[in-house]
């Protein structure tokens, strides 16, 4: 705090994403920095263990100066205390926070109302769950870990992934769990709990990590790990900023005169293929709107025009993986089947199409099972984001030859053997499952 302070900021926060405060540990923290920084002191804990608000009255007590709370609608468990129980405990004393109780209460039942429409969205992980003193796992990350493992079709195991995550945080030096590092750390376990066996896969972020281009770790990092994920590369002991090179120049000249302010500048930044079109087809007059695709009439059961965007499923059957892709309304062509589809009251045209269009890989036929020792092949479902060799190329056992993402996360697929490779089977952008030959490599 007292670096912070020197540093010139303007506040102090607690942040306790996971709420691992309790209340006795937030009044020791609390007391010991209002005597030595005069700087505003704000408290952010999550209810995730039913003590958030236990903690922020005992914080204020002993000369906090801000809480962070939720309305009741969306409060308590992996959220914050709600907003209208702490105005409520605070009336009436030296604390009063001046609020409105019943204006208050007014907006809490209006969002009631509200989010029942959105009930088959909620996680079932965002409730008080006292294992966080134990397992460390904030809540925005719990409900997320969650919809992973659901899309990989194994959400019954959380609890070893749970398991799992102290023992990966601890290995890389206890980074805080908090975006970007509680993505890297949950992801790493999930990896680690679905192959079976532990850093078998790890992903690029974690080696980027370990090499020290996060910053620097608050504890010890597993030195043995490290060598394995990183090998002989050069550790980062400096601000990993510090040598990233101004872009901002090259970038401006790169994009011209598309770009009619700074922030069609950070457009293209961000999103160099999709800022770049955006920005042409917005001079040349061509842009349009993206089709808001209109709820059918149930009764009707007519087309809608407009194009949908297909959403995902990997089925697997006996062993072997499907992908099947569900289209939204108005996605015409032969060979495939229109119906109205009611999810929750809500109709919608839905358009399947034959499995064998996406089994596989550019060529559209099924990828045969790995048997092979140099067939190449993955561990996690994923998305090809990259191809590193070609056909005859010649590799060593351990280099990279493909790239894939899941759960936001890139990972390297390695050449099991050296030799020459025989055959490419995947492009970028194709979807992969575990199992399949991505490549063949000839000793």
């Amino acid at each position: 705090a007292k670096a912070m302070r020197d540093m010139g900021v303007d506040s102090i926060a607690i942040k306790d994403m996971a709420g691992l405060l309790t209340p006795f540990a937030t009044g020791e923290l609390v007391t010991a920095l209002k005597a030595e920084i005069d700087l505003p002191l704000f408290i952010h804990s999550h209810d995730t263990a039913g003590l958030a608000a236990m903690c922020q009255l005992k914080a204020i007590e002993c000369g906090a100066d801000h809480i962070d709370t939720a309305i009741s609608s969306f409060a308590w468990g992996t959220s914050h205390p709600g907003t209208e129980s702490m105005v409520a405990a605070l009336r009436g004393t030296p604390y009063d926070t001046g609020l409105d109780l019943e204006l208050l209460q007014e907006i809490g039942l209006y969002f009631y109302a509200v989010r029942k429409k959105y009930h088959q969205f909620e996680s079932e992980f965002t409730s008080v769950d006292t294992r966080v003193q134990v397992n460390q796992v904030p809540g925005g990350m719990m409900s997320n870990l969650a919809n992973q493992l659901k899309d990989q079709g194994a959400l019954n195991r959380i609890d070893e992934v749970f398991a799992e995550i102290p023992r990966v945080r601890e290995d890389l030096g206890f980074p805080p769990l908090v975006t970007p590092t509680s993505q890297i750390v949950g992801t790493q376990a999930v990896f680690n709990v679905l192959a079976g066996e532990r850093y078998k896969s790890i992903t690029n972020e974690v080696k980027l990590y370990l090499q020290g281009r996060y910053g620097k770790a608050q504890g010890t990092i597993n030195a043995k790990l490290q060598r394995q994920a990183i090998g002989g590369e050069e550790i980062v002991e400096v601000r990993p900023a510090d040598l990233i090179p101004p872009e901002l120049a090259r970038l401006r000249k790169e994009i011209g005169e598309l770009a009619k302010s700074e922030e069609d500048v950070l457009t293209y930044a961000m999103f160099p293929d999709i800022g770049r079109k955006f920005l042409e087809e917005r001079e040349a007059g061509t842009l349009t709107p993206e089709v808001l695709l209109p709820i059918p009439n149930g009764n009707s059961g007519a087309a809608v025009g407009g194009e949908g965007v297909p959403t995902e499923f990997i089925i697997d059957v006996h062993g072997e993986s499907y992908r099947v892709d569900i289209t939204g309304v108005g996605v015409k062509g032969e060979s495939k089947r229109h119906f109205f589809l009611s999810i929750d009251g809500m109709p919608e045209e839905v358009v399947f199409e034959p499995l064998n269009n996406f089994i596989g890989g550019a060529s559209g036929g099924q990828r045969k099972q790995a048997s092979a020792p140099g067939d190449v092949s993955t561990s996690m479902p994923g998305n090809i984001v990259d191809v590193l060799v070609k056909e005859g190329d010649t590799v060593k056992a351990g280099q990279p030859l493909l790239v894939s993402e899941a759960m936001k996360m890139e990972t390297e697929i390695q050449a099991p053997i050296a030799g020459t490779v025989k055959a490419v089977h995947v492009a970028k952008g194709d979807r992969v499952n575990p199992g399949e030959v991505l490549i063949e490599i000839e000793a």
